[in-house]
């Protein structure tokens, strides 16, 4: 008597615990591509490159009327790149006062506008010191 309450609840978690184990296997036959309720993230590391602060703050007018103050971070795509980019320096600040100095306020008034201004810096940086740049990044950046 006392083993059929054993074994009578041990037959039902046995029988469970295959059902359990069999339907999900069956669901990732069936559904080859779906998870079992556990994300499964693929880890990209990228590493950082040298960090190039410009030495002095940037103040420019803009076309049409209006100002931008900000401090410019340039990452480079290697170490070798931080010589090159630092002996560049005054070649790529006139070229950052020039690209900034030709947009409107209502270019850089939203994030999108921003975005759009470090990529078209990103390419005229890059044309300066030859592809040496691997992202431009405001530390500051003020309109009025």
């Amino acid at each position: 008597m006392k083993i059929k309450r054993i074994i009578v609840p041990l037959i039902f978690i046995v029988i469970g615990a295959g059902l359990g184990v069999g339907g999900t296997i069956a669901k990732d036959k069936i559904f080859p591509g779906s998870s079992s309720g556990t994300a499964q993230v693929e880890k990209v590391t990228e590493e950082v490159g040298p960090l190039i602060e410009m030495k002095d703050e940037f103040m420019i007018n803009l076309d049409g009327g209006g100002m931008v103050k900000t401090n410019i971070v340039l990452e480079g795509v290697n170490k070798k790149s931080q010589e090159k980019i630092t002996a560049k320096e005054i070649f790529l600040r006139d070229r950052i006062i020039s690209v900034i100095g030709s947009k409107g306020i209502d270019d850089i008034r939203t994030n999108e506008g921003r975005e759009k201004l470090k990529e078209e810096l990103l390419t005229e940086l890059n044309n300066v010191c030859g592809d040496q740049i691997k992202e431009v990044l405001f530390k500051n950046f003020i309109y009025d």
